[in-house]
């Protein structure tokens, strides 16, 4: 069945259904399907909850990053300057590959995906969940060790002129009870913060090292948490590391701190989507928090990336920017 976008109104069918396979080892529930007009939809914003809420978010549905016909986004980040946007795609058969998608500045719109050489393009890694540091001479990554979301592990690699490759296991972070999932690497490469579940409990962790060639601490958890915990939940940080913005269920939630060796305040909801948008995956904003990115599962043949504007920040909303078929089978 073809869900074709329409230009003249704004709709939106659905029906839940899940698969233990696939889109599942990186924690998506899957949707089978899913309409969105290719107009600016307010069913699609995040919406402040009350007036209340921090003033500084308004997030307004803009459209789909149009990632071409080759390409099904998984969830990924935006580099620290909000210039690239690094991927994974996955085929029919579940095999995975990283791509990056570039642009010259800040309001653009992203360019044709690029497949990146070395990490789990080539060595055969169940490669997902891709951060940077700001170099981009740092990758940590996701990869499953057993072909389930338990067995996600945390992996880092050095970029060279032959890509990213000297991949190692986190071994210092990874727990072989845990699934650690969702990782945010510091803009300097010395910290990172990830997620650790066991069972329906999840956490928020940071690990930091003296050098980029030392091995991570052992994992400090953060004393953070939201109201409803949910299976998607993850984090996203400002580079300067005094803000967590973390995403569970369809809510969104910052927290503050003066300094990056003081604790996170409590949690405030800042947004929550007006409507279901199938399963959200992970988040990614700019720093100067205008533009967010969310990973969108839409079925298994059908995940996007849905982008949104800040209007607290900025008076007019661009139009949706794809004009695509969803191919629902």
């Amino acid at each position: 069945m073809k869900l074709p976008r329409n230009r003249g109104e704004t709709k939106i069918v659905f029906m839940k259904t899940f698969n233990k396979r696939g889109l599942y080892v990186a924690g998506f529930a899957l949707v089978s399907a899913f309409f969105i007009s290719n107009n600016t939809t307010s069913v699609l914003d995040f919406k402040s909850p009350s007036a209340a809420a921090d003033s500084r978010f308004d997030f307004r549905y803009s459209g789909v990053v149009n990632t071409g016909s080759e390409v099904m986004p998984l969830v990924g980040q935006l580099s620290k300057d909000g210039n690239k946007l690094y991927l994974t795609s996955q085929n029919m058969r579940g095999s995975k590959q990283l791509y990056v998608m570039a642009r010259e500045k800040a309001g653009d719109a992203f360019g044709k995906p690029t497949k990146l050489t070395g990490v789990g393009n080539d060595e055969g890694y169940d490669i997902v969940m891709p951060t940077l540091s700001g170099d981009e001479g740092t990758m940590v990554f996701v990869s499953s060790t057993d072909g389930t979301q338990r067995g996600n592990d945390l992996y880092i690699a050095q970029k060279t002129e032959g890509g990213f490759i000297g991949v190692r296991p986190l071994e210092e972070i990874n727990d072989a009870t845990t699934s650690e999932s969702y990782p945010w690497l510091s803009k300097d490469g010395l910290r990172l913060y990830f997620s650790k579940q066991k069972g329906s409990a999840i956490s928020f962790f940071s690990a930091e090292r003296t050098s980029l060639d030392a091995k991570f601490s052992s994992p400090v958890k953060l004393d953070i948490t939201v109201k409803d915990i949910n299976n998607n939940m993850s984090c996203y940080l400002t580079n300067d590391e005094k803000e967590i913005f973390i995403l569970s269920g369809d809510k969104i939630y910052s927290a503050t701190r003066g300094t990056v060796k003081e604790k996170f305040g409590e949690p405030v909801e800042i947004a929550a989507a007006n409507n279901s948008q199938g399963f959200m995956n992970g988040i990614a904003l700019t720093d100067n928090k205008q533009e967010m990115y969310v990973f969108n599962s839409v079925g298994f043949r059908n995940t996007q990336i849905l982008k949104f504007e800040n209007a607290a920040t900025k008076t007019t909303v661009k139009p949706g920017i794809e004009n695509k078929t969803l191919q629902i089978k």
